[in-house]
């Protein structure tokens, strides 16, 4: 947003300061620690206090809960525009059932704009009677550190897995496409990541005797060393039975991995299936994710042409460009 020529001052109400070095910038911390809904309010008259003291022109919530409601409520109080962010994909309004979408969508709808990572995003809330002209594309957008990194030929990992290790990301789909190709290749994986389906996975690995090919590397934080890993891998792959726009696939793009993804959210927007990556849809039997992986692993002459292709995606996602976007959000916002 920084980007943008319209901006000159950005306040962040948040928990925590965050990592972002900008004179521009102000993070608004609490001054005590609290905890649950009071925790909320407290932001929410945090930021009205904000508003009203430094003159805010308008407030930007991004995902629904809480932050986008917490958001929406300081935006009320403060009879400021507002502007909602989402970076999960349409199943952000729906993820919590029907009563919970109606509300996210009638509460956002009657907002000033609302941004969506990609284009099945914008048709879910065109279908649900959203207007087309506050509906605003603002793709996600990794580290800058990841568009300057170096094209390496040479790989440790034949594949990649960056992602939270929970039931949706679905890591089982991973380790039974495994079984099925351990006797092919000599393959060598790395899983980065954490959560409460790791030890199922480890145990399924096991089980299904590829274990010994795979590198559980943990969860990995500092961008330094994503960059290491990605940039030693040569397939990058997602299991995701639900997803928005991960910046973990434009990560791995930019270092060069080809991505095998399942075809959900706005993924579709990065990839061209079978120029810069594969998309498949069954995200619960393996034989189509096997498959795409197996036009690649044999094949290294395809793995290196779509690898030039894939690192294209740093000419078509960048600062500069989402900069111009939220040029266009904030003089809509200003005409209306």
């Amino acid at each position: 947003m920084l980007a943008s020529r319209h901006v000159q001052h950005i306040s962040v109400l948040r928990d925590f300061a965050g990592t972002l070095e900008d004179e521009r910038v102000e993070y608004l911390l609490p001054s005590k620690a609290q905890k649950g809904i009071l925790r909320h309010i407290a932001k929410i008259r945090r930021g009205s206090r904000a508003v009203r003291r430094d003159g805010i022109d308008a407030i930007v919530g991004v995902l629904n809960t809480p932050h986008g409601w917490i958001g929406r409520a300081i935006s009320l109080l403060t009879h400021k525009p507002y502007i909602h962010m989402t970076i999960a994909g349409h199943r952000e309004f729906w993820v919590d059932g029907p009563w919970v979408e109606k509300f996210n969508l009638w509460l956002f709808g009657r907002g000033a704009a609302i941004t969506v990572t990609g284009e099945r995003t914008r048709q879910y809330l065109l279908g649900k009677g959203i207007r087309p002209e506050m509906i605003f594309t603002m793709p996600n957008l990794p580290d800058e550190q990841f568009t300057q990194v170096p094209l390496r030929e040479e790989r440790h990992w034949d594949i990649v897995s960056f992602s939270r290790i929970d039931r949706n990301k679905n890591l089982l789909l991973l380790i039974r496409a495994l079984a099925v190709l351990k006797d092919r290749y000599p393959l060598k994986v790395a899983i980065a990541g954490d959560g409460e389906e790791l030890e199922n996975v480890k145990a399924a690995a096991r089980e299904a005797g590829v274990a010994d090919r795979i590198d559980f590397l943990g969860y990995v934080a500092a961008v330094e060393e994503k960059i290491r890993v990605l940039s030693d891998s040569r397939i990058f792959v997602s299991c995701s039975r639900g997803e928005g726009f991960p910046v973990s696939l434009l990560e791995a793009m930019n270092c060069g991995c080809v991505p095998v993804v399942s075809d959900v959210g706005d993924i579709a927007d990065v990839i061209v299936n079978g120029q810069n990556g594969y998309l498949y849809q069954d995200t619960e039997q393996e034989a189509e994710f096997v498959s795409c992986l197996d036009k690649l692993l044999s094949s290294p002459e395809q793995l290196k042409e779509m690898r030039a292709q894939a690192v294209k995606i740093k000419k078509k996602f960048s600062v500069a460009e989402n900069g111009k976007r939220w040029d266009k959000v904030l003089q809509y916002i200003d005409r209306n």
